[in-house]
């Protein structure tokens, strides 16, 4: 886990208490404010590296309060949550460069997978150009085709190698067994059982030198596997 701190501004402390559980598992501090005048101070006290903001808070809407902490920190990454799907609380949002915008309900997978988006957005921009963040602390580096974990380089197969190395290339692609194949294996009589078989083999090797369950490629049914 990265060692980064999460303002989280809402007013439901159902909703607070309900989305706390899950947000510690992903952030070293979870700083909670409740009204805008609150996470403003909390903004500017506490430092912190990520803001999910509620846009109907009270004392000083989500937007306002937004539109404020721009005016020192252009870069800061602001998820906005809200219950409204208006295009003006929308076209706002993305003017003061949101991050991203979720709309209410959402379910916890769709929020983490938010921030995890985020988050790699953000520290992507600060890194060498060779590197690529593929998840929480593990960096792939496109130069030297090697993958680290917490500064650890680990170990990998020629096969392997190819495998990361075309899901960071085309990210945001989804690739069928099929299509892996024809990328790495050129055709050469690979069964697609071997291409699935592969992925599973880096995939446990992974978590069991990390302990880390968080594997940056996934598969998502009838389309295909792609970076996370």
């Amino acid at each position: 886990m990265m060692n980064l701190n999460l303002l989280y501004v809402e007013d439901d402390e159902e909703i607070i208490e309900d989305i706390e559980f899950f947000l510690k598992r992903h952030f070293n501090e979870i700083i909670i404010a409740q009204d805008g005048e609150e996470a403003f101070r909390y903004f500017e006290e506490k430092n912190p590296d990520i803001i999910i903001l509620d846009i109907n808070i009270p004392k000083l809407n989500g937007l306002k309060l937004a539109s404020k902490i721009r005016e020192t920190n252009k870069k800061i990454p602001i998820i906005f949550l809200t219950a409204f799907s208006d295009k003006e609380n929308l076209l706002q949002a993305i003017n003061l460069h949101a991050c991203s915008y979720l709309i209410k309900p959402f379910k916890i997978d769709e929020l983490i997978n938010t921030i995890n988006k985020c988050k790699r957005d953000f520290f992507q921009e600060n890194l060498n150009p060779h590197l690529k963040i593929l998840s929480e602390n593990f960096i792939w580096n496109k130069q030297k085709k090697e993958l680290s974990f917490d500064n650890q380089r680990i170990s990998l197969t020629k096969n392997e190698i190819a495998l990361i190395d075309l899901f960071v290339e085309n990210d945001f692609k989804f690739f069928t067994p099929e299509e892996i194949n024809e990328f790495i294996f050129l055709n050469n009589d690979i069964k697609d059982n071997s291409i699935i078989q592969l992925i599973s083999r880096l995939k446990r090797k992974i978590t069991n030198l990390t302990g880390n369950n968080n594997f940056f490629i996934e598969n998502i049914y009838n389309k295909g596997y792609h970076l996370k």
